[in-house]
């Protein structure tokens, strides 16, 4: 399952936002799914917000589902993310728990 990742970034010291992803990516990675973090796709112009945030829903309606980190609630490119999961219908996570782990298939 794809799952795209999002998180608050206007704002924020870039550093710390691209730590908490490579975590998330490889917890994520870990489950057996493949994660889609929005510091990874091909933006044209970093500094043009509507163009990213733009590329940043069309990743999001590409994946299965998206986790909410903390904090998402209080940034508009979050909430906007959030109300295309919803339109959408995309499976919603709120906190790494809820991430369900895939079986590897078993070879005989």
């Amino acid at each position: 399952m794809k799952i795209y990742i999002s998180i608050p970034i206007t704002g924020r010291d870039i550093s710390e936002v691209a730590a908490t992803l490579e975590f998330f990516k490889g917890y994520i990675t870990g489950l057996g799914h493949t994660p889609v973090s929005p510091l990874d796709i091909g933006h044209t112009d970093p500094e043009d917000y509507p163009a990213v945030i733009g590329t940043d829903i069309t990743a999001l309606l590409a994946s299965d589902a998206v986790i909410f980190l903390s904090g998402w609630h209080n940034s508009k490119g979050c909430r906007l993310e959030h109300a295309a999961a919803v339109i959408y219908g995309k499976k919603k996570y709120y906190n790494i728990s809820q991430l369900p782990k895939i079986n590897p298939t078993k070879r005989l």
